[in-house]
């Protein structure tokens, strides 16, 4: 028999089409997903960026005539190990890294946008977590299985991305000394360390081929494997979430213990056993909130469901982030490397002189010609 209190609670809004039917999945803003349209606009940036990248570096190659290309700064997204060193700068001395400021701001905005909703840079802005998800999306559709590996898999892999992170970490905070850290910044190697990058893909080797197909195909099988597993950047996104005031809430007294919430979830978080969802794996993504059909039940916002910020909140608030940061940065002169034109020239067409090779475990020492 329902006790007195039960019978009093309000029953569960449950969305339903024109049919009656329950709805699998909703958006809270007209059926748009916001999300992907956003990681749209970040990877068709991406793809911008890098295609103007390679005409700047053509350019120098061949020495073509003409006026000097414009250096998109964008590319310093894809350079994490100069954003580390640049946050290690500004931290001890105060100063942004003027070889590579865009690589420490992207770094920047992307922590801070974690720390305020998650690892919501992983979720709505990040070009390989876009890649990585559509690999394990086609994946699914093809193998038919949820792309989970079982829990005592899953978390010592898990681990392996904050080992990789400990160890940059370790290397650039630790290891390297003040002294050390400007040699290195300052040196031929790191300056030309986005030429570096471009090159490696453009020439890749066999062996590193094999390496990103094998990436490939453990995503395909695995969901979000390179995410999940391996990524430094994600992990310290993923630090920086346990702060996060905004985190996906569960409304006890609202859920109809569907169950689609733990479906739904890439990440594969057990949201429908949860109050709050904490993990460092949550990236914000709202798929749990789309398919929940209890109206309220699910929701990114504050402690006990204030402000709410569906998806459109969402987007504007990660992507405004971005766009604020990036444009102050641009307005005060802290976007653009202090590399000129002519020394660009110089050195992308002496690129594979011994000066440019850089020796692990040790800061190469350089004359100040170099």
């Amino acid at each position: 028999m329902p006790t007195t209190t039960m019978m009093n609670q309000p029953m569960p809004k449950v969305l339903t089409t024109k049919s009656g039917k329950q709805w699998l999945r909703r958006t809270t803003s007209g059926g748009i997903d916001w999300r992907f349209w956003s990681q749209t606009f970040w990877a068709a940036i991406a793809v911008w960026v890098g295609w103007e990248f390679v005409r700047f570096v053509r350019h120098y190659e061949t020495g073509a005539l003409g006026p000097d290309p414009s250096r998109p700064a964008g590319v310093e997204s894809f350079l994490p190990i100069s954003g580390l060193l640049g946050l290690r700068d500004w931290i001890v001395n105060g100063t942004l890294n003027h070889i590579h400021p865009a690589a420490t701001i992207v770094l920047g905005l992307a922590l801070v946008s974690s720390a305020l909703w998650k690892k919501s840079f992983c979720g709505w802005v990040c070009p390989v977590g876009f890649v990585s998800e559509a690999v394990g999306s086609t994946g699914r559709k093809v193998h038919r299985w949820r792309g989970k590996l079982p829990h005592w898999m899953d978390w010592p892999l898990r681990s392996v991305k904050y080992l990789l992170l400990a160890f940059f970490v370790w290397a650039i905070f630790f290891k390297m000394t003040g002294a050390d850290l400007q040699t290195f910044i300052d040196s031929p190697y790191n300056r030309v360390a986005d030429v570096k990058m471009m090159r490696f893909f453009a020439h890749i080797d066999p062996s590193s081929l094999y390496i990103l197909l094998g990436l490939v195909v453990a995503g395909f099988v695995v969901s979000g494997f390179w995410c999940r597993f391996l990524c430094p950047y994600g992990a310290l996104a993923g630090l920086a979430s346990f702060v996060a005031p905004w985190k996906i809430t569960r409304k006890a007294s609202l859920c109809i213990d569907c169950n689609r919430c733990n479906i739904a979830c890439p990440a594969h978080i057990p949201v429908a056993q949860l109050t709050r969802v904490r993990s460092d794996e949550c990236n914000a993504c709202l798929q749990c909130v789309a398919v929940c059909p209890s109206v309220n039940a699910l929701e990114l916002s504050l402690p006990r469901g204030r402000s709410r910020m569906p998806r459109l909140a969402t987007v504007i608030a990660v992507t405004g982030l971005f766009f604020v940061g990036i444009g102050v940065a641009m307005a005060t002169d802290h976007w653009q490397t202090s590399i000129t034109a002519p020394e660009y020239r110089r050195r992308i067409q002496e690129i594979d002189s011994p000066k440019y090779q850089h020796s692990r475990g040790e800061v190469p020492q350089y004359t100040p010609e170099d």
